[in-house]
């Protein structure tokens, strides 16, 4: 074989693997203090010597390193990376056509086992506005709360909009694709692998509609806002009362219906303005996320040429309690479901799916292209059934094989579900909250204030949960918001 024939042999092996990167998880390490991990220091690893040290560029890297400085109670260090994620996430949240960049996932990407830049997820943005509000009360900000809260409502009102938008655009992008290659081969291979690829549907939560996109708990704590903040604009019964029926329409979930229709009661007969309460918000679990399943191309595609052709899929898993629920001792008062976040994930994934299946398929069918043309080379090259050429073709089977994969990029800090509950302040102004075994999970001071929020995040990885104090409005004198701590 001829120097100039191993080369070109060599080179196509390379374009063979080029482009591949591995998907990177979220980062992990224990506190030192304790071995134990903890929100603290789940959050460490996206700091270096105290301060923020995450790769701002990477939108996936930055909404985990914003959740994490938000679980662990950075509230600065959060709001300043969701303001970027904000900056770097595709889908905005005025207009509800589906961006360029999010469009083109046929792209360039078809030859090689490379996944272009993480876009973000129409659920994504809505998720950023929530914890921006969040970070903002936590801050005592007010003004900054409202205009989180302003977004939030734009997003949300445009959510269903957007997902429909993506839905059309998969289709016609597909067809578009299918349409363009000429090989027909492509086509019968789609047909051909459309049972096995239902796979990656089968952990669909079921009865899911396209209202569900809202983030329930968002509406809710948009109008517990303005019914509590200082601002005499805010208590608009229209304004409230609709965040509250969207709320009720998007939580798909009875108990979550019936404490936001409580809620909405209470608010009416108080004329938009509520006091005396503690609204007990608690992140529990671990979200969803997706593992990999494969294909293999149907028997047409293969000849004594390529030894093996198939397709990588995305499976959707959902995610996992951790509490399950929280109550209050004392109290018949228990937090219920106001947000599925498995429901978000899982619409967009679900519109999203068939294009996914169809760019696979494509780009198998390029690459098993590739791998024919190559394998041809070296049968004349080496000799048809020589060893060299059946150690080529292995090579470049492996080399496909191996390099053929799943996107499985998944915001996966997020939550399993965002719950509620709504009790009146004790008069002795102590609040414990127990586990559904009774375990005492904290005992809080609340602060002297008209309505309180507290905040509790929960996951299986850390051993106690967080907790977190705000203070909502006040009594007199000028009204407050300003965050505590857990006694």
């Amino acid at each position: 074989m001829t120097s100039k024939g191993i080369v070109a042999l060599v080179l196509t092996g390379v374009f063979l693997v080029a482009g591949c990167t591995p998907q990177q998880a979220v980062r992990r390490n224990a506190d030192p203090a304790t071995g134990q991990t903890s929100y603290q220091s789940l959050a460490a690893v996206y700091l270096k010597d105290g301060k923020p040290a995450y790769d701002s560029d990477d939108l996936l890297e930055t909404l985990r390193a914003a959740k994490a400085f938000h679980d662990a109670g950075l509230w600065a260090y959060s709001r300043e990376a969701f303001a970027k994620a904000h900056e770097k996430l595709s889908w905005k949240e005025d207009t509800i056509d589906t961006p360029e960049e999010v469009a083109n996932f046929f792209g360039t990407t078809l030859t090689s086992s490379a996944f272009g830049a993480y876009q973000g997820k129409i659920f994504e943005g809505c998720l950023i506005e929530y914890y921006q509000a969040l970070n903002a009360l936590m801050l005592g900000d007010e003004a900054t709360a409202r205009v989180a809260f302003n977004r939030l409502e734009v997003r949300q009102h445009n959510a269903v909009a957007q997902l429909k938008s993506f839905a059309e655009t998969v289709t016609e992008q597909s067809g578009k694709a299918m349409e363009d290659n000429d090989d027909k081969k492509a086509g019968q291979s789609l047909d051909k692998v459309q049972e096995a690829s239902r796979a990656g549907l089968k952990s669909i939560p079921e009865g899911l509609e396209d209202a569900y996109l809202r983030n329930a708990a968002g509406d809710v704590l948009s109008a517990v806002f303005r019914v509590t903040s200082s601002a005499r604009q805010d208590k608009s019964l229209s304004r409230v009362g609709h965040m509250l029926e969207e709320s009720a329409r998007s939580t798909g979930n009875p108990e979550g219906a019936a404490l936001v229709a409580g809620l909405r009661e209470d608010i009416e007969s108080g004329g938009a303005r509520l006091s005396g309460r503690v609204f007990i918000l608690l992140e529990d679990g671990r979200g969803p996320g997706f593992e990999e399943f494969r294909i293999d191309l149907p028997v047409f595609l293969a000849s004594s040429k390529v030894l093996y052709s198939g397709v990588a899929l995305p499976s959707f898993v959902p995610g996992a309690p951790s509490l399950g629920s929280v109550s209050v001792v004392d109290t018949d008062a228990r937090t219920v479901v106001l947000t599925d976040i498995n429901n978000l994930a899982a619409l967009e994934f679900k519109k999203a799916y068939s294009g996914i299946v169809a760019k696979s398929v494509l780009s198998a069918v390029i690459k098993t292209a590739v791998q024919y043309a190559a394998n041809d080379e070296a049968d004349r090259q080496m000799g048809q059934g020589s060893l060299g050429s059946l150690l080529f073709k292995m090579a470049t089977a492996a080399a496909q094989y191996h390099l053929t994969r799943a996107d499985l990029r998944a915001w996966d800090n997020l939550p399993n579900t965002i719950q509620m509950a709504v009790v009146e302040r004790p008069a002795d102004g102590k609040l414990a909250l127990q586990d559904a075994t009774g375990r005492i999970l904290a005992n809080i001071d609340l602060p002297d204030a008209a309505n309180v929020l507290v905040m509790v995040r929960s996951t299986d990885e850390v051993p106690e949960p967080a907790v977190h104090v705000a203070a909502l409005g006040g009594v007199g004198g000028q009204p407050k918001m300003t965050a505590v701590g857990r006694e």
